[in-house]
């Protein structure tokens, strides 16, 4: 089921497949993590599971209902393209790839084009639009030295958090980081 996006069969999945594929791996493989190499393939290792609750139907079913009751749209494109037609009071929230906190956790690859500092860069020239068109708009973060830099003009309404990691290959390392949420207004 892992390999099956490198097969060519898998073109001839129908959208609900591809979808109950994607909350098959979500459940049964590392964390619930999402990540794809550069060939768009998933790439995520196997968890260890003993009885993973793959088909949570109460869940889904609900789900479906908010969904379908506060007309939410789900989007697949570059953000960008996303919030194009947002307007004053508006509020948009945004939890890119966080900004690498080293060298070593450099890791960006959760599509096939990655989000590198360019990347971070065109979010920050998107979140000062929305800004300017009277949006109310919050954004996550590492608290790295590139991002408190890159939105310095927000330096007033950034709040940093406190959040929890259960993801490090070093268990040692896991546990509670500082991040940043970015804000253009005041709480």
């Amino acid at each position: 089921m892992r390999n099956l996006d490198r097969m060519s069969e898998y073109e001839s999945l129908s959208e609900v497949e591809k979808a109950a594929r994607i909350i098959y791996l979500n459940k049964t493989c590392y964390n619930g993590l999402f990540r794809v190499n550069s060939q768009g393939q998933f790439n995520v290792p196997f968890g260890r599971y003993k009885k993973p609750n793959i088909l949570d139907e109460a869940v889904l079913k609900a789900v479906s209902k908010y969904l379908k009751r506060h007309h939410v749209k789900l989007l697949d494109i570059d953000f960008e393209k996303a919030v194009k037609n947002a307007k004053k009071d508006d509020f948009v929230y945004f939890d890119p790839p966080y900004d690498p906190v080293s060298d070593t956790a450099s890791f960006t690859g959760y599509d096939v084009n990655g989000f590198n500092r360019t990347e971070q860069k065109r979010l920050k020239r998107v979140f000062d639009d929305l800004t300017n068109i009277g949006c109310r708009v919050m954004l996550s973060n590492s608290r790295t030295n590139f991002i408190l830099d890159l939105y310095k003009d927000y330096h007033q309404t950034t709040k940093i958090v406190r959040a929890a990691r259960s993801i490090n290959s070093k268990a040692l390392k896991r546990g509670k980081v500082d991040e940043v949420l970015i804000l253009n207004y005041e709480i």
